[in-house]
């Protein structure tokens, strides 16, 4: 029987056209799950790695608008229902003085929801379970995770890297 517990392949790299060459070989190669791991952000690591766009443009405008929504809520709610008082003359509905607080609502949701959206569902933290595969990986180097279902999988997988010029390989249990 097969032993089936999974496993990464880890090859480093030093400078950013090595690991942006080696990512899109290895999505040409169709690999399942990989993963690169950088000191800083490459320009064009998503299309090496065929990532497709993320949501997070789309919830952040939804949280605005809530923040909006809420904001608007908030405000009219307060002064017309729970607290009516006629300040200066002034009509109960008086939308130009709501503006800065639902301003500051919506970049408040937005902001605090769009981060806290951002490190649980699309980046699935905390996880306390992800191997460390080098303590200076986002110091000095850049590395390529690849994962593999097999141990059978290890050693082609890293022939596969060699050819890519990884300077250091190793593989580690656990998934990414």
């Amino acid at each position: 029987m097969a032993n089936t517990s999974k496993r990464c392949v880890v090859g480093y790299y030093f400078d950013t056209h090595s690991i942006m060459e080696a990512a899109s070989k290895v999505r040409d190669r169709q690999f399942k799950n990989f993963d690169t791991f950088t000191p800083f952000a490459v320009h064009g690591m998503d299309e090496a790695m065929g990532l497709k766009r993320s949501w997070l443009p789309y919830m952040a405008f939804l949280f605005g608008c809530m923040g909006l929504v809420g904001g608007a809520f908030l405000t009219i709610w307060t002064h017309l229902y729970n607290w009516p008082l006629n300040v200066g003359g002034k009509p109960l509905l008086a939308l130009p003085a709501y503006i800065p607080v639902i301003f500051e609502t919506t970049i408040l949701l937005c902001g605090v929801l769009t981060t806290v959206f951002m490190f649980t569902v699309l980046l699935g933290l905390p996880n306390f379970k992800k191997p460390i595969f080098h303590p200076d990986i986002t110091s000095d180097r850049f590395a390529l995770a690849i994962e593999v279902d097999r141990v059978e999988e290890v050693e082609p997988v890293k022939s596969f890297l060699r050819e890519l010029h990884a300077q250091d390989i190793h593989d580690v249990e656990g998934s990414l």
